[in-house]
């Protein structure tokens, strides 16, 4: 079941001016419901922009992003065709505090998205904007915060007082205590210690587990191997392919893709390089090539 749809999709920044950057060009592809894809590609290859369209922040310049019911665009035709086609009016293409109630987006660096006196309070606000009321908004986020491990002791505490993965996980809370069928997160990972990293990778993948659909910017190939489903590749504003971490990492043009090459994927290539004696061309994970290594030993 298709969840996010892009359809002839492009972003221009600074449209009228003459120094305008194409950030965005004729992206088509979707995301299906039960979905753990990496949106991969250098700097400035239009990931982050792509993402922001799922819930209106930014709307394309050209064609739309469907998700769920809701459309988004500015692109006159689109919507004037939409509406004929979908009945929907001018307020559908204006307010979507609905649709971000389902799409939930952790940026990069989220501490910056905490703002309340107590971690509890940052946690409840969500909840509140999108009108629950008090009681049923902290109950909310108590067990948000219980999902992610932060217990009761740091309720009232503030959130500028802890960790950098502590906050992290707080800013998580703060989304999923919505129950957003989507999460985004841009460079979950990043400036976190190798600990920091291994928490917030866990957590993610249990969120998966219950069921939420997950969409992760990343640099980090490391992650994209171990934890996502699928892959979406970008290059200067176009999306190159969609593929499987496997079919990825084990593919001869990689660096064309501007990406790094997991340790483990390194590590395989090394062997073979080295005239490995047992073919392990279709070995994708740890476990199985240290298994590969005790039997050429045999």
């Amino acid at each position: 079941m298709s969840l996010i749809s892009f359809s002839h999709l492009s972003f221009i920044y600074n449209k009228k001016d003459p120094n305008h950057y194409d950030a965005l060009s004729d992206i088509n592809f979707e995301i299906e419901k039960g979905d753990f894809i990496a949106l991969v590609g250098k700097t400035g290859s239009g990931k982050s922009t792509l993402i922001q369209t799922i819930n209106g922040l930014l709307k394309p310049t050209s064609g739309f992003t469907k998700v769920l019911d809701y459309y988004v665009s500015s692109d006159k035709n689109v919507i004037k065709k939409l509406k004929k086609e979908k009945g929907l009016k001018n307020k559908d293409f204006k307010d979507y505090s609905k649709l971000r109630k389902e799409v939930g987006i952790v940026f990069q660096f989220p501490e910056y998205q905490l703002f309340a006196e107590t971690v509890l309070k940052d946690v409840m606000f969500g909840p509140k904007n999108f009108g629950m009321k008090e009681e049923e908004a902290k109950n909310k986020a108590i067990q948000a915060l219980n999902e992610v491990g932060i217990d009761e002791s740091y309720y009232s505490r503030s959130p500028f007082e802890l960790s950098g993965g502590e906050k992290r996980r707080v800013a998580i809370a703060g989304i999923i205590a919505s129950s957003p069928q989507i999460l985004i997160l841009d460079e979950p990972t990043v400036g976190l210690d190798p600990n920091g990293k291994r928490e917030i990778l866990s957590l993610i993948d249990k969120i998966y587990q219950n069921g939420t659909t997950i969409i992760i910017v990343t640099h980090d190939m490391d992650l994209v191997m171990n934890h996502a489903k699928k892959a979406a590749i970008l290059k200067d504003s176009k999306l190159l392919k969609i593929t499987t971490p496997s079919e990825l990492f084990n593919s001869d043009n990689i660096e064309d893709y501007s990406l790094e090459i997991p340790t483990f994927y390194k590590f395989k290539n090394l062997l073979k390089e080295k005239h490995f004696s047992l073919n392990i061309d279709d070995i994708n994970d740890l476990p199985s090539l240290v298994e590969k290594i005790k039997e050429s030993y045999k």
